[in-house]
C-alpha cells in the first residue's frame, strides 16, 4: 500500500538511492586534479620511453606498463565512474558497457599490483643476487613477464566481471506487471556468496601475498645495502691506513733517492767532465 502511495521519483529513491550521490561535487573536483596530475605524468613516461632507445630498459618497461595501467583507469574508467556519480541510474551504456566497466578496473587493478611485484622482484635480483642479472634483468624476460602479468589479469578479472550486470527494478505492486526503465543499473546481479568468495580470494592472491612478497623483498633489499655499506667503510679505514702507510714509505723513498742524489751527483759530474776532456783531447 506504501509503495502505491509513492511517485516514480520517490518508488527509485526509497530501493536505489539518491540519483546523484551527495558527495559528487568534492569528489568531481579531487578526481578532476587526479586526472590533470595522473594523465600527464603517466604520457610523458609513455613517450619517453617509447621514443628513447636508451631508456629502454628492463625496469622502465614495468614502468611503462604501469603507466598504461593508470592512464586505462584515468581515461576510460574514471570518467564513468564520475558519470555514475552524477547519475547513478538508468545506466546508459547496457549490458556490454556494464560488463566493460567492471572488466577493466579489475583488469588494471590486478595488473599493477603484479607489476608492482614483477618490478619489485627485478629490484631484488639486481641488488642481491648482481650476477644473475644478466640472465634475468632482460628486455626479453621483461617483456615476457609484462606479457604474463597481464594475461593473468584478465583471466582473473573474468570471475567477477560475470556476477554483474544489468538490473532493473520492477514497477511497484497495483501499477501494472513490468518494469522501469528509468531503474536501469549496473550492479550485482548474482548471489552474494559467490561475490564474497571471489573478493576474498583476490584480496588473498592480489593483496596480501604481493604486499608480504614486496615487503619481505625490501627488507632483503636494505639489509644487503646496509651489508655493503658497512663492508664499504671498513675498505675506507683500511684504505685510509694503507695510504697513510704508503706515504710514509714513498717519504722515506724520496728521502734516500735524495741522498743518492746529493752524494753520487757530484761524482757523475766529475766523472762526465772527465769523458768529456778526454773526447776533446782526443
Amino acid at each position: 500500500m506504501e509503495e502505491f502511495c509513492l511517485n516514480q521519483d520517490e518508488y527509485l529513491e526509497k530501493y536505489l538511492g539518491p540519483r546523484r550521490s551527495p558527495v559528487f561535487l568534492p569528489v568531481c573536483i579531487t578526481y578532476l586534479i587526479i586526472f590533470m596530475v595522473g594523465a600527464v605524468g603517466n604520457i610523458l613516461t609513455c613517450i619517453v620511453i617509447a621514443r628513447n632507445k636508451v631508456m629502454r630498459t628492463p625496469t622502465n618497461f614495468y614502468l611503462f606498463s604501469l603507466a598504461v595501467s593508470d592512464l586505462l583507469v584515468l581515461l576510460l574508467g574514471m570518467p564513468l565512474e564520475l558519470y555514475e556519480m552524477w547519475r547513478n541510474y538508468p545506466f546508459l551504456f547496457g549490458k556490454g558497457g556494464c560488463y566493460f566497466k567492471t572488466f577493466l578496473f579489475e583488469t588494471v587493478c590486478f595488473a599493477s599490483i603484479l607489476n608492482v611485484t614483477a618490478l619489485s622482484v627485478e629490484r631484488y635480483i639486481a641488488v642481491v643476487h648482481p650476477l644473475r642479472v644478466k640472465y634475468v634483468v632482460t628486455r626479453t624476460h621483461a617483456r615476457r613477464v609484462i606479457l604474463s602479468v597481464w594475461s593473468v589479469s584478465v583471466l582473473c578479472a573474468i570471475p567477477n566481471t560475470s556476477l554483474h550486470g544489468i538490473f532493473i527494478l520492477p514497477l511497484p505492486k497495483g501499477k501494472g506487471v513490468g518494469a522501469m526503465s528509468t531503474s536501469v543499473t549496473c550492479m550485482l546481479v548474482k548471489p552474494r556468496w559467490m561475490y564474497n568468495l571471489i573478493i576474498q580470494i583476490t584480496t588473498l592472491l592480489f593483496f596480501l601475498l604481493p604486499m608480504l612478497t614486496i615487503s619481505v623483498l625490501y627488507l632483503l633489499i636494505g639489509m644487503q645495502l646496509k651489508r655493503e655499506k658497512m663492508l664499504h667503510v671498513l675498505e675506507a679505514k683500511a684504505s685510509v691506513g694503507q695510504d697513510s702507510s704508503s706515504n710514509v714509505r714513498s717519504q722515506q723513498q724520496k728521502a734516500r733517492d735524495w741522498f743518492s742524489l746529493l752524494i753520487f751527483s757530484p761524482a757523475l759530474t766529475l766523472l762526465r767532465q772527465l769523458v768529456e776532456a778526454r773526447d776533446y783531447s782526443l
